[in-house]
């Protein structure tokens, strides 16, 4: 079906950790070794490093792709002719609101009439009209639209506070530049890591996860922020095994030895040894507070450093969390760039 571009991806399906976002640089000389300004009342909560599955959806169908109809005049774009572009959030069409992506048809129906539309386009509310073209394949009116309304994927866990607030990531998720804003609610799931494909220079790896995004979900998602996926644990026993750890002040990272917990197999996290490199100093919260290497000759061997899907893998220093992997370098995929544990825990 034309409007239906995201219903393969509704079964249990293996999905490659889409929340990591690289880095192109190596490690930038206006990184200094000084004293940072975020202090935390040094609360103590579960640490992270299981792997996580992570559904975002929207309120309405954001616009993927253009997708020609072909008529008895030749293909057709009625869509893009009617101003609708990419990155669009339609809400309705038809008098009709749209959630699924079945709802386009559904609102169409036999009609090839000038129909309104309603959409989001970043902070601002668009009215328009469209008016369907008959597809001679299957005979039915459309507009020439491939929508989706959820994106997924495979992440980690940073911690989880007593009260079941749980931080993910250490980034904001979107499958777009344009999308990222109409994803602010979702589910997490239970995972089990696969495998892992080895990062090499210019071309990151990747863990591969698997999570049944129409089972049970394990919490909610109520934030899609800078500095990670927020939400509320519904079943504790998902943290029952874990350790607690104290937050650390930024003031508390120095260069030197620390840990990283991650999961490369199934989900329970192992501890592997890193180096931070250097730290910089920040008056406001950034999502790249540090550098960090790999040192670990078992996450050496098995990922060749660090790979998509540890985001949010938590770093821990002298006994105190600190803060959690966010990027990996590409030209480098043995050091990542990893955010303040300060700052994720105040969001």
């Amino acid at each position: 079906m034309e409007h239906n571009s995201r219903r393969a991806l509704r079964a249990p399906s293996i999905i490659i950790a889409l929340f990591f976002i690289v880095a192109a640089a190596l490690i930038p000389a206006s990184f200094l070794c000084e004293n940072a300004y975020a202090e935390t009342d040094g609360e103590s909560v579960y640490l992270g490093g299981m792997p996580i599955g992570i559904r975002m959806v929207s309120d309405g169908l954001i616009v993927v792709e253009y997708v020609g109809v072909i008529t008895k005049d030749g293909a057709k774009t009625p869509a893009l002719t009617a101003g609708i572009q990419k990155g669009d959030m339609l809400t309705e069409l038809n008098g009709r609101t749209l959630k699924e992506v079945t709802d386009i048809s559904e609102a169409i129906g036999d009609s090839l009439s000038p129909m309104p539309y309603k959409l989001v386009r970043g902070t601002e509310t668009v009215e328009g009209s469209v008016t369907p073209v008959t597809d001679i394949v299957t005979n039915t009116p459309k507009i020439g639209l491939m929508v989706k309304n959820d994106v997924a994927g495979v992440g980690t866990v940073s911690f989880v506070k007593d009260d079941g607030r749980m931080c993910t990531l250490g980034h904001m998720i979107s499958d777009g530049a344009r999308d990222a804003a109409f994803f602010k609610k979702g589910s997490f799931y239970r995972c089990n890591i696969l495998g892992v494909v080895k990062s090499a220079k210019n071309a990151p790896g990747a863990l591969k996860g698997v999570f049944n995004r129409n089972g049970e979900a394990v919490g909610n998602i109520d934030s899609n922020s800078d500095y990670g996926v927020y939400g509320y644990l519904s079943d504790k026993s998902f943290v029952k095994d874990r350790p607690k750890v104290q937050i650390g002040n930024i003031s508390d990272v120095k260069p030197g030895k620390a840990s990283v917990y991650t999961t490369l197999e199934g989900n329970s996290p192992s501890e592997y040894e890193v180096e931070i490199v250097k730290y910089e100093t920040q008056a406001k919260p950034e999502i790249k507070g540090l550098v960090l290497r790999v040192t670990d000759s078992v996450l050496l061997d098995k990922a060749a450093g660090i790979v998509q899907g540890m985001s949010g893998s938590p770093i821990v220093q002298n006994g105190k969390l600190v803060g959690a992997i966010t990027h990996v370098f590409v030209n480098d995929p043995v050091y990542g760039y990893g955010i303040y544990a300060a700052w994720m825990s105040v969001q």
